[in-house]
């Protein structure tokens, strides 16, 4: 399995970050939004691939 996180600013793609393991994509996806909490237009969103 692989995941991404993927940082969208107004509904379009902005950063992507690949990983192999959920919980260091977890740790990406928490710390992402910590750091855009209170800003509307950013979204963090995370997919599980099939390889």
């Amino acid at each position: 399995m692989a995941y991404t996180v993927t940082l969208y600013f107004d509904n379009m793609v902005d950063e992507t970050h690949y990983f192999k393991k959920e919980g260091e994509a977890a740790k990406c996806k928490s710390d992402l939004e910590r750091k855009y909490r209170g800003q509307r237009l950013y979204k963090v969103r995370m997919e599980k691939e099939d390889e």
